[in-house]
């Protein structure tokens, strides 16, 4: 479910995550109820495919990464294979800047058209449930940079949602079974 960014904003004034959002033009923000704690949760997000948790949207990625590379778009980046959140390490082509587990990871990437935040937020809701927010901030890079955001927005929009879902399936799952 997406969610207005005063909304996050003023619930989580005191996070890293809302302490940066200043420094972005663009901010898209995406929350799920998850049936488990953050403690359960939090090693989760480092799951190397849960943003492109499906065929199509890997597809799509694939697509993407062809793309940065016919254009120039992504110079200089590579993706890593899998590595712990910790600041410095990689997720992927991100670089993680900030760990504060279980409640927050964030981690950044620039490239050609935009400079990016993506973070994971998690506020407890009750004692056995929690809600997971995706915090995406990003100032595009001229006219080929908003124009790509526009592009790419409802294929993000749908990729953070699917990712939001699985892990909830994920969670609820392994709550019912054991």
């Amino acid at each position: 479910m997406k969610i207005e960014e005063r909304v996050f904003l003023k619930a989580h004034e005191n996070c890293w995550t809302v302490k940066r959002v200043p420094e972005f033009s663009v901010v898209n923000i995406h929350m799920a109820e998850i049936p488990a704690s953050r403690e359960r949760i939090f090693p989760e997000l480092a799951e190397r495919d849960l943003l492109i948790s499906g065929r199509g949207w890997r597809a799509l990625f694939r697509l993407r990464l062809a793309l940065g590379k016919v254009f120039g778009w992504d110079r200089g980046m590579r993706a890593h294979g899998p590595e712990p959140f910790e600041v410095g390490r990689h997720y992927g082509f991100f670089r993680i800047e900030h760990v504060d587990a279980p409640r927050e990871v964030g981690m950044s990437v620039k490239n050609q058209l935009t400079d990016a935040l993506l973070t994971w937020v998690l506020e407890e809701n009750g004692t056995s449930s929690s809600r997971l927010y995706n915090v995406t901030c990003a100032n595009f890079h001229g006219l080929r940079g908003r124009m790509y955001w526009r592009a790419i927005r409802p294929f993000h929009d749908g990729i953070i949602e699917a990712s939001l879902r699985k892990l909830a399936r994920k969670l609820a799952q392994q709550v019912r079974s054991g």
